[in-house]
């Protein structure tokens, strides 16, 4: 019986376990010359982007805005929006977000009505009338859980454009971002809108010094809307992303004129 295990090593260890060598069958076909297309990166200055042309003739000024605002953004506003949401719990921030929306009503009101948008007034008007009252000033957005009223919006941008005002040049407006001629025009409208409803809503409280009240509203005014807007620059993770902002914002704005 010694003799097993001596047998064993020898067949495992002295004669080793045999192995089987297959060659790759790939490796024996013949070039067939087929190629597939490939996907690839859209250059700049190529035709692979002309369906994201904009009419841009102030494009090397809109683009050091751009810059500016990226940097405001990075350095100023989202590190005053960390202070804000450390500061304010979210049902707080929810709060303050309603009561400025309910104020917005308003200016979309003013402009439903330059439209002709009879529907979309009414249903502004409701939901200023129910959260005004029911919900607190404001403070809760009770108008929103009714699905035939939600939140509509129109701007004075929109207004123009909605009787035939053309975008005119893109443009970068400085602080705020996207927009173009019309639309900075109508951004002058919006801002004498709210500055005269706001004018009448603080002699209604009783406000003395409407100044300093005013550029309080306006530091949380602009606090609320960079936190409520996701976007980052330079995170989209595209080369071309002031280009894809541009275009962006032109089409969606067209959409809205055409709601």
């Amino acid at each position: 019986m010694a003799c097993v295990p001596l047998a064993l090593v020898l067949v495992l260890g002295g004669c080793g376990a045999a192995v089987t060598k297959r060659a790759d069958p790939a490796l024996n076909l013949e070039p067939t010359g087929f190629r597939t297309e490939v996907n690839h990166w859209p250059q700049a200055g190529g035709n692979d982007l002309d369906f994201m042309e904009v009419y841009d003739p102030w494009e090397p000024m809109n683009r050091h805005i751009y810059d500016f605002n990226a940097g405001l953004d990075t350095y100023v506003l989202l590190p005053a929006v960390g202070v804000y949401r450390t500061v304010l719990p979210a049902p707080a921030r929810k709060g303050v977000s309603n009561v400025i929306n309910n104020l917005n009503e308003l200016p979309v009101l003013v402009n439903c009505v330059l439209q002709g948008k009879v529907r979309k007034g009414a249903i502004t008007t409701s939901r200023f009338l129910i959260n005004s009252t029911f919900g607190l000033l404001g403070v809760m957005d009770l108008a929103s859980d009714a699905p035939r009223l939600q939140r509509q919006d129109e701007d004075v941008g929109q207004t123009l454009g909605f009787w035939g005002v053309g975008n005119g040049p893109y443009f970068v407006m400085p602080g705020f971002g996207p927009s173009n001629l019309r639309d900075t025009v109508g951004f002058g409208g919006d801002s004498l809108l709210l500055y005269l409803e706001m004018m009448q809503v603080y002699r209604l409280a009783g406000v003395r010094n409407t100044w300093d009240t005013a550029v309080a509203e306006m530091v949380v005014r602009t606090i609320n809307r960079r936190a409520n807007v996701p976007f980052r620059y330079h995170q989209t993770g595209s080369p071309f992303e002031y280009e894809l902002v541009r275009y962006i914002y032109t089409k969606k704005r067209e959409l809205d004129i055409q709601r």
